[in-house]
């Protein structure tokens, strides 16, 4: 649960500061991860599966 919590934490500062640090790629592939963790931990209990998939998917996605 504190990873999730901490995941989440994460990527709303990085996303909802509008720095350059992240580019429009990198905070969906950052929300993506967050995202997979929370759904991996609740379906799955294992909170790295679900983000290892979702960001796999969003790279994959993202190649043209």
């Amino acid at each position: 649960m504190k990873k999730i919590i901490t995941i989440s934490i994460l990527s709303l500062s990085l996303s909802a500061c509008q720095t350059s640090y992240l580019t429009s790629e990198g905070e969906r592939l950052v929300g993506n991860i967050a995202s997979g963790c929370i759904f991996g931990k609740v379906f799955f209990d294992d909170c790295e599966a679900g983000a290892a998939v979702t960001g796999a998917a969003t790279l994959i996605d993202n190649q043209n």
